[in-house]
């Protein structure tokens, strides 16, 4: 997508005053900035997306290990309501099953 944002840009710059009419387009520096900041925040958000993407996936597999963890034994983390239980309540939980 970056080229055809370039084209666009390009193609804009590439018109006069009257084909800027003809377009019925009033201001040409503050269109194009604001083509600019647009593609800009396009970029941002896929490139948003492609990480969200990437740890979602790392969180798939990290869930699949740990679940075959507590199949074997190991203390679930959440409490109520989905949340997770304080770091220290479940490292003393990991000790207590340990000993046991």
């Amino acid at each position: 997508m970056p080229k055809e944002a370039t084209k666009i840009i390009q193609f804009l710059n590439s018109k006069n005053k009257y084909e800027w009419q003809e377009l019925d387009i009033a201001e040409k520096t503050g269109t194009l900035l604001e083509v600019k900041k647009v593609l800009t925040k396009r970029n941002l958000m896929m490139n948003l997306e492609d990480k969200f993407q990437t740890i979602e996936l790392a969180i798939g597999r990290f869930m699949v290990q740990f679940e075959i963890l507590r199949q074997k034994g190991l203390p679930n983390p959440l409490v109520i309501n989905d949340r997770l239980m304080p770091y220290e309540d479940y490292n003393n939980k990991i000790r207590e099953v340990a000993r046991d």
